[in-house]
């Protein structure tokens, strides 16, 4: 359509395939967010035992700061030089 070919002109078409697989991720994030804020999160933490609530924990927060580097990035700022790079070594530390 036009609409896309006015698009295809915004940025480079070779990163054409990186930005969709990026849009198909973004997509599958708020599949997956819709399906959690739909239960409460005292709810959810009831049905889980303590360690799978304290693995829960860890995901949402590395999550969040995986989100933050990300717009870090969009806003042109180097997120290996900012604080949370250590915060994600932190987190991935303990997932291990």
């Amino acid at each position: 359509t036009s609409e896309d070919d006015i698009n295809m002109e915004e940025y480079p078409t070779e990163i054409h395939d990186y930005l969709a697989a990026f849009e198909k991720s973004l997509g599958s994030v708020d599949e997956m967010l819709k399906t959690l804020m739909s239960v409460s999160r005292s709810e959810l933490l009831q049905k889980l035992e303590p360690l799978e609530q304290a693995k829960m924990d860890l995901v949402s927060v590395y999550t969040l700061n995986s989100m933050f580097w990300v717009y870090l990035a969009t806003q042109g700022i180097n997120p290996k030089e900012h604080p949370v790079k250590q915060e994600l070594v932190r987190f991935l530390q303990c997932m291990h």
